[in-house]
């Protein structure tokens, strides 16, 4: 058995390199079934998100592709030249294939420490090869056990807590501040690119409506529309202010739009109602005086970002721990994988003797009765391989359980003592 994973990440090639190599849409499927038909007996899993392509192969060494084997796959299939990427494949092999998988799965080896997405990528690389027939039961094994070990690590460690981006982390704070959104008004000044992603956080929270506003209204209106809210004019934004509980202000103005006597005036029209200011552009929108204003919370990109700081060191501080879970895990599911190997080697090593048995005294019974017709020799055929099949399937049974359950030394016991017992080989 041996196992081999080859790609590029977000570390070891430049974007253009990830998007030459990567299998988008169809080319999924297409490329499964290409690695099959290149390397026949070996099992395939690839995983390609916008960080990372890699492709994980695993197999008996007599069949498995070497890295070049697999690198010249994949300058024919994206029909690129070679040099377009040389210097940036990154290789693993063996047991470093498993510790890589496990810590690409608990997000370790992610452009953001700690993201979730990586997961549930690495889940669906996997039921893609399955449905595709390109998986066997090495990859189930060692797929199986990276989406447990991500899932232990974040509830663990903590990897995932707290958010890291200043438009996450608006949101986050939003959450502290309001129990409940779905009788508030969420308004978003300014329709830019942080903005939109303002908006695209705001939406897991379920606010009553959102409104956007921007000096150009087509621009406010286009993104309300993708985001389930409504466009106001920016002429309009004293009213807009006055509903809103909570206001996030995402302009590139050059100066603040709201001063201290306007939104004291806003805030009075209010009656004091609690209101959270999320500032986060640059230069400020708000005069920071605002906050002072009695009911008036008010954030800057600076507060938000100091947060996002905070929780970057609370997650690096799951680092070792994660990582000691891993090397432990990493571990145990290799040597599981080489006993599952020696158990089949065993189980077609016992077949195979026993067939071999079979012909031998088959042909010694015939030769000696040259008189027997055609269906009695079939009939006695099928009645010896059928009592070998009994004879041979609590053996069999026994050894394909403790090769699907953990190791135990009782395991390595019973493929020595199956060895002895019917005169098999070693290894």
């Amino acid at each position: 058995m041996k196992l081999l994973a080859l790609g590029v990440d977000h570390r070891s090639a430049p974007a253009s390199v990830r998007e030459a190599l990567a299998f988008d849409g169809a080319k999924l499927d297409a490329g499964l079934e290409a690695l099959k038909q290149a390397f026949p007996g070996n099992e395939f899993v690839v995983l390609s998100t916008c960080n990372r392509v890699e492709v994980y192969a695993a197999g008996e060494p007599d069949v498995i592709p070497e890295t070049e084997a697999l690198s010249e796959f994949l300058v024919e299939f994206h029909a690129l030249p070679a040099e377009a990427f040389a210097g940036h494949l990154v290789s693993y092999h063996d047991e470093g294939v498993v510790g890589h998988l496990f810590r690409v799965a608990a997000s370790l080896e992610s452009l953001v420490l700690g993201e979730g997405q990586i997961l549930g990528q690495v889940r669906r690389a996997y039921r893609t090869a399955g449905a595709r027939h390109a998986v066997g039961p090495i990859f189930h094994r060692v797929f199986r056990e990276a989406l447990r070990i991500g899932k232990q690590v974040r509830e663990e460690t903590g990897m995932d807590q707290g958010k890291l981006s200043v438009a996450s982390v608006a949101v986050d704070v939003a959450r502290e501040v309001f129990d409940t959104f779905t009788d508030k008004v969420v308004l978003v000044i300014g329709a830019g690119k942080m903005g939109e992603l303002t908006l695209q956080h705001l939406k897991t929270l379920r606010p009553g409506r959102i409104v956007v506003t921007n000096r150009s209204f087509e621009r406010a209106e286009a993104a309300a529309a993708r985001w389930g809210g409504r466009a106001v004019p920016f002429d309009r934004l004293n009213p807009a202010l006055i509903e809103a509980d909570l206001v996030i202000s995402t302009t590139a103005a050059a100066e603040p739009i709201i001063t201290f006597d306007q939104y004291a005036r806003v805030q009075r029209a209010r009656r004091n109602r609690l209101a959270l200011i999320l500032d986060i552009a640059i230069p400020r929108d708000f005069d920071p005086r605002i906050g002072d204003l009695d009911q008036v919370m008010l954030y800057n990109v600076d507060d938000l970002r100091a947060q996002a700081e905070q929780n970057l060191r609370r997650r690096r501080k799951g680092i070792d721990p994660a990582l000691t879970i891993i090397e432990h895990e990493t571990a145990a599911c290799y040597a599981a994988l080489r006993h599952q190997s020696s158990a089949s080697a065993v189980l077609r090593q016992l077949g195979d003797n026993a067939a071999a048995i079979r012909r031998h005294e088959l042909d010694a019974l015939f030769a000696s009765r040259p008189g027997l017709s055609d269906a009695d020799r079939e009939a006695i055929a099928h009645m010896v391989y059928r009592v070998q099949n009994q004879m041979l399937h609590r053996p069999r049974a026994a050894l394909r359980s403790a090769a699907s359950e953990p190791i135990h030394e009782h395991h390595h016991s019973l493929l020595n003592a199956v060895r002895h017992l019917f005169g098999l080989a070693d290894g």
